[in-house]
């Protein structure tokens, strides 16, 4: 962790001067397309669900805060997070029980980060954000927007990492389960988006936005702008 902590920090410092040359992360760009659609919250009640120290993604949004939530399970990582976010209420623990079972400091969020592990399998046996998907909702505010990690190319993933046949088998059933669909190593990120807005609709709340950004060539932020029915 502390490999990472420094790398993130060199990054920063050498990527901040072309920040202003409108250099976008694709987070940037998920906000930036928000506040084009004047969905973006103006009293932010932020929660990264999954920061590890902060550097990557909460940083993009920490400043325009008014109350900032930050969860990781890794206790190196909070305690560097924590030297980076002095105002910001940080938790060491498991977030998706939080989420799962009302343990956030707050059930009014209007803007929630899940930036979850990818390629990787919960200790429970389930992946990405599909079994606390539906608790996420029990957490926020009427109006709220969501940004997820969504991997419409699995096997692209799988190039690049050493994952054993019989976990990428698991993956694609559970991809196959969560949307509804035979083939869960490919997703066209158009087909997310048709599964998510109805999932909105069925855990009461309208879908106002619903979009795909890339990260990369297999992955990337699928952002919810939600409105309570």
């Amino acid at each position: 962790m502390k490999k990472l902590y420094y790398k993130n920090k060199l990054v920063i410092k050498l990527i901040r001067p072309f920040e202003n040359k409108r250099l976008f992360t694709p987070l940037k760009l998920c906000i930036y397309t928000l506040k084009d659609f004047k969905l973006w919250p103006e009293n932010l009640v932020a929660l990264d669900a999954f920061c590890q120290t902060g550097l990557q993604w909460t940083r993009v949004f920490s400043a325009e805060a008014n109350y900032l939530e930050m969860w990781d399970i890794d206790s190196e990582a909070i305690q560097y997070a924590k030297k980076e976010f002095p105002k910001a209420n940080i938790f060491c623990g498991d977030s998706i029980d939080a989420i799962m079972h009302n343990k956030l400091g707050r059930k009014n969020f209007n803007f929630v980060l899940i930036d979850s592990p990818v390629p990787f399998q919960y200790p429970d046996g389930s992946f990405e954000h599909f079994k606390f998907f539906s608790s996420i909702f029990n957490n926020i505010a009427n109006e709220a927007i969501i940004i997820l990690d969504v991997v419409p190319d699995m096997q692209s993933m799988l190039n690049r990492h050493n994952w054993p046949k019989e976990l990428s088998e698991r993956w694609a059933a559970a991809r196959s389960d969560f949307y509804g669909i035979n083939n869960g190593y490919d997703i066209l990120p158009s087909t997310m988006i048709e599964v998510y807005s109805r999932k909105i609709r069925e855990l009461g709340f309208e879908p106002k936005l619903v979009t795909y950004n890339a990260r990369n060539e297999y992955f990337g932020f699928m952002t919810l702008a939600v409105s309570k029915q």
